[in-house]
């Protein structure tokens, strides 16, 4: 294992220290929702707050973090990626406990923070500060995003599936200038991200972001479909044992 600010030990997916990852994360998030659910609501939402401020402060170490190393590159450093500034929107959803914008953004985290964590893109393995950055924003993430749906029953609306698209489609409108500014490649609008990722079976660019937007489509009302049913079912086990007591 790598020190923090050494970069000799490079990330390799799915070898041992990735599934480790991946096996600690599931453990961490079944303990995390038992035990935080145990405390009363107002509780919770503040621990969850929390961990939104934990992730965004987070990210926004990184920029003085790699100028005091005399690495800062504003093509790669800034939090423009779409896992990176999704940890400030949480900030506001759980501040205010807003479900409309949740429901928004949960589609983005579990479609696009979810394939991050099965298909990493970071570069160093762990101990190095950028690599607990990403694992910590990218699985905290996650967690954000399920425990309300899961602990707190939030639904999800169909109005939803609109916002998210829209709301991603104003948000890549705004990184994409940014990228003509920067010369950079935000949120992967100008070109596909290094390594092997879901990114590596699309087309090349421009095409795939067009198929991107598809897939957006699709897979958001796929998740909403398998969403609701399991919140149907769910719901129905629940009323059967209730009718059962009660007899």
């Amino acid at each position: 294992m790598n020190s923090l600010f050494e970069t000799t030990h490079m990330f390799a997916a799915y070898d041992f220290e990735h599934y480790l990852l991946l096996t600690g994360f599931l453990l961490f998030g079944y303990l995390f929702f038992r035990i935080l659910s145990s405390y009363s609501r107002p509780v919770q939402q503040k621990i969850l707050l929390g961990l939104a401020l934990l992730l965004s402060a987070t990210q926004l170490l990184k920029v003085p973090m790699n100028m005091y190393l005399g690495i800062f590159d504003p093509q790669n450093d800034i939090p423009l990626h779409l896992c990176n500034f999704l940890p400030f929107i949480l900030i506001w959803v759980y501040a205010t406990g807003s479900r409309k914008v949740l429901g928004t953004v949960f589609f983005w985290i579990v479609l696009g923070v979810s394939q991050a964590n099965l298909t990493p893109s970071v570069e160093f393995s762990l101990f190095h500060y950028d690599a607990i950055r990403y694992w910590m924003v990218h699985m905290g993430l996650v967690l954000l995003a399920l425990y309300p749906a899961v602990i707190w029953k939030w639904d999800l609306k169909r109005n939803d599936l609109f916002r998210t698209v829209g709301w991603l489609n104003v948000a890549a409108a705004i990184i994409y200038g940014l990228n003509l500014i920067l010369n950079s490649n935000y949120m992967y609008l100008m070109a596909k991200p290094p390594g092997t990722t879901f990114f590596s079976i699309l087309p090349a660019w421009p095409t795939y972001i067009l198929v991107l937007e598809v897939i957006l489509v699709v897979w958001s009302v796929m998740v909403y479909g398998l969403f609701k049913w399991i919140r149907s079912r769910v719901t129905d086990t629940q009323n059967l044992v209730a009718e059962r007591s009660r007899t």
